[in-house]
């Protein structure tokens, strides 16, 4: 219980705000007195007052290589009616834009994160001390049982500052293309209709969508080390086209897009330039 009301989502308000959006949730832990009095035997019954934001530091992080940094976020699939959703859980590497791992279910609980999370790092072979994993503040994100995974693992965490959606702009983006596709549905009938629809989905954007973000190259190919033979491969062809009509391009012999080296969320001044 004082995990649940000391976490990012709840710090900052009242012991009743907090007992109702749980009750509408559909989760019940205990009465409002019992949490009044939980928080007066932990000396934390004070006034929970609003935090200003300048409490919360701006995340900063940088990925150089796949595997340095991951972004994750759980995301509401319409269900067969109205108040009914499936969930789907999503991991994006920072520096390539895969999606690393993915469920959907008909939950959100950190219990399923932290499974996909840890079924993710064995298939991605992390070792200790090689990844930082962001997030925003959810419940889900910063449960107990989430960060004993990363001490468990050995994961570095970095979460958003409360109610700033663009401390994770990746994660945004990657619910964003799924749901602005032509073929996303008004509504998923079953959960396995919205299985197989995230299947697709993820397998065209890793394989086959060239993202503008990363020099136009497929996450699959950005991820596992091609963008050098692609680049020159496609360097060649445009030497080609600019030998045999120089007059098609005045600013001279052309390039392909830049792949960048770095992949900040939230560079400073200096390095986003």
């Amino acid at each position: 219980m004082i995990d649940v009301l000391c976490s990012g989502r709840f710090v900052d308000v009242g012991v009743a705000e907090c007992w109702a959006t749980l009750l509408d949730e559909g989760v019940y832990l205990c009465s409002e007195s019992t949490m009044h009095r939980i928080l007066r035997e932990h000396g934390l019954a004070g006034q929970r007052r609003q935090r200003q934001p300048g409490q919360h530091r701006r995340p900063r992080v940088v990925a150089t290589a796949p595997n340095m940094v991951w972004v994750w976020d759980i995301s509401r699939l319409p269900g067969p009616r109205r108040g009914v959703w499936f969930y789907l859980y999503a991991i994006w590497d920072l520096w390539s834009r895969k999606t690393v791992g993915w469920c959907v279910d008909t939950v959100e609980t950190a219990e399923i994160a932290e499974r996909l999370i840890t079924v993710t790092c064995r298939r991605e072979r992390i070792d200790r001390h090689q990844l930082t994993i962001h997030s925003d503040r959810g419940a889900q994100m910063t449960a107990g049982t989430i960060s004993e995974l990363y001490d468990q693992l050995g994961i570095r965490r970095s979460l958003s500052r409360p109610r700033v959606s663009n401390d994770n702009p990746h994660a945004e983006a990657g619910f964003k293309t799924l749901k602005y596709r032509p073929d996303w549905p008004t509504r998923f009938a079953t959960i396995d209709d919205a299985v197989a629809h995230c299947e697709g989905f993820f397998d065209w954007s890793n394989n086959e969508h060239h993202h503008t973000g990363i020099g136009l190259l497929t996450p699959a190919d950005r991820h596992a080390g091609n963008g050098r033979r692609i680049n020159t491969a496609r360097q060649t062809v445009l030497d080609d086209a600019h030998a045999r009509h120089p007059q098609r391009f005045p600013h001279g012999r052309p390039t392909p897009p830049r792949q960048p080296a770095r992949v900040w969320i939230n560079p400073t001044e200096l390095h986003a330039r």
